[in-house]
């Protein structure tokens, strides 16, 4: 499977937006925009775990490439 020009150009950051227990959140950005396309509302304790948990979403911003097989089929 090839990765889209549209995965690629997306990253996960993490801040620390606070002070405390936990103080991290992550940002989905889309180069080369600055701002970020998404911020989480959760805050995390370390940045692993911030990043971790951006990773894991960052999947729901790509957007999905219809294949052959799941393409309905044309009329007859």
């Amino acid at each position: 499977m090839r990765i889209s020009k549209e995965a690629l150009a997306l990253r996960v950051v993490v801040r620390r937006v606070r002070t405390g227990t936990a103080p991290f959140c992550w940002e989905v950005h889309r180069d080369p925009e600055l701002q970020p396309i998404h911020v989480s509302h959760e805050t995390f304790r370390s940045m692993e775990a911030a990043y971790g948990a951006g990773l894991a979403k960052l999947a729901d911003f790509i957007p999905q490439r219809r294949t052959a097989a799941h393409q309905p089929a044309p009329d007859a």
